[in-house]
């Protein structure tokens, strides 16, 4: 239509997968094992880089995996102390990186037998786009039921169940965040399964490709990347906030064992409920907020983080409220249609 081009006009076709490594169990370790190397070999630390995939991919904002990608580029993409040697090439990559040819070479049966590899077994494939891991870009999960667009500005590589556009194009953002975009994306892409009350979409680059992507005034563009810059923010903080006080409650109560689903979420409790939740998580004799001492220290923290996470909650509806109103002007919905398209995606 006038005024508005396809994701793939926009962009230049410019949107990628994430890495296939062939092999994650080899190339993706947790921060634990990440530490150990960087400890053993300082220079291992300049090529193991923070790791997501799609499920880390929310609305606006990136959960924290604590997992790092070995990204040993394919010889083809990249010139290593290896690279252009006749001979000896396993000997130099192991004097390069000792802890991780040594990880490598524990699982080389299976790391050598994949079919997507570079060069030498111990490499990955080929990847035209290496740098785009390393600049701000949009990033969204292969499957989703409701729009996961978010920026990462922490230089992240992604796993190949999440999609990248480089470059931090917040109108962008706000755009593909937008009901309007999840409205065609529903019409669009290909439905998975129902998931709850709601359709799982494949949001692969041959439906993604299509989305459209309306032009706008300056003004226009510059408020819509401004509310998306606003929801980052706040969404980002708002996670940082609810995952640190997850943190204390571990470390308070768990010294085994991990938060259930509904201590994770100690927002949505009352100390009772939250005492009880941490009762059935770390398997404990009784309810740890029975105890008054226990009680008169954690109600006034768990109150006060709780006023927080719904201020924040509340600046980020707001934000997404504005930015959708915006985004549905920009693509000349009447309120009529707006009413209908609400009650389709919004629920």
């Amino acid at each position: 239509g006038a005024g508005r081009r396809t994701l793939a006009e926009y962009t230049g076709k410019k949107f990628f997968y994430g890495i296939k490594t062939g092999l994650n169990e080899a190339f993706v370790i947790d921060r634990v094992i990440r530490d150990r190397f960087v400890q053993q070999h300082p220079a291992s630390g300049t090529i193991l880089k923070p790791f997501v995939q799609g499920t880390h991919l929310r609305p606006f904002h990136i959960e924290e995996s604590d997992q790092f990608l070995i990204t040993l580029k394919s010889s083809g993409d990249y010139s290593w102390a290896w690279s252009d040697l006749d001979e000896n090439t396993e000997k130099a990559f192991a004097e390069a990186f000792p802890p991780v040819y040594a990880h490598l070479q524990a699982q080389r049966e299976v790391v050598s037998k994949r079919s997507d590899q570079g060069r030498y077994w111990w490499e990955l494939r080929s990847c035209a786009y290496w740098e785009a891991f390393e600049q701000p870009k949009i990033v969204w999960p292969d499957i989703s039921k409701l729009p996961r667009f978010s920026m990462d500005t922490e230089n992240r590589y992604l796993g190949n169940t999440g999609y990248i556009i480089p470059g931090g194009d917040y109108y962008l953002l706000g755009i593909l965040s937008s009901w309007a975009t999840w409205f065609f994306i529903s019409k669009t892409a290909q439905p998975l399964r129902l998931r709850g009350d709601r359709w799982q979409y494949r949001l692969i680059a041959q439906f993604m490709e299509h989305v459209p992507v309306p032009d706008a005034p300056e003004a226009e563009r510059q408020a819509i990347a401004g509310l998306a810059r606003t929801c980052s923010s706040v969404g980002q903080e708002r996670y940082q906030g609810q995952v640190n006080f997850q943190r204390r409650l571990l470390q308070a109560f768990g010294s085994t064992g991990e938060l259930n689903q509904k201590a994770e979420a100690w927002w949505n409790l009352s100390l009772n409920q939250l005492g009880d939740a941490l009762k059935q998580s770390f398997k404990l004799p009784a309810n740890p907020m029975k105890n008054p001492r226990a009680a008169d220290e954690w109600e006034p923290y768990l109150q006060e983080k709780r006023d927080d996470n719904a201020r924040l909650t509340r600046a980020l509806t707001d934000a997404e409220a504005e930015l959708n109103d915006r985004v549905y002007r920009l693509f000349n919905l009447t309120a009529d249609e707006v009413k209908l398209l609400q009650m389709e995606v919004e629920h």
